[in-house]
């Protein structure tokens, strides 16, 4: 259904958005975290926690900020934008982290298949 498809899409896209700290203080200093209806609207976005819906996600780190947003305090430290800046090198220093372990794991997979090519 079309609707369902829509909904689908634009709740998909919502909750990626809230791997960016900088979009999580914008919407801190506009005051939707003090909205009740928001925060609920939050609080039933973590159906994307299930399996079947996180395989849509690019950016799996949304569901560790939706997480992150049910709790009062984190959402109130929001408004801070040294609290994004943080998050935001935290971020970066995470995927920095990331590929060049995966480089690293990469490299000594080819390494092992070239030895088993070279001795099989």
């Amino acid at each position: 259904d079309a609707g369902n498809r829509l909904r689908f899409q634009l709740e998909l896209e919502f909750v990626q958005c809230l791997a960016n700290p900088n979009y999580l203080n914008f919407l801190a200093q506009r005051g939707y975290f003090k909205d009740k209806a928001f925060v609920n609207y939050l609080k039933y976005l973590l159906y994307w926690k299930e399996p079947e819906y996180a395989k849509y996600l690019k950016y799996p780190q949304c569901l560790h900020m939706l997480e992150l947003l049910q709790y009062e305090h984190f959402r109130k430290e929001l408004v801070n934008a040294q609290c994004a800046k943080f998050i935001d090198e935290q971020q970066i220093l995470h995927w920095q982290h990331y590929s060049r372990k995966r480089m690293r794991l990469q490299q000594a997979l080819a390494e092992q298949q070239q030895q088993n090519n070279t001795s099989g």
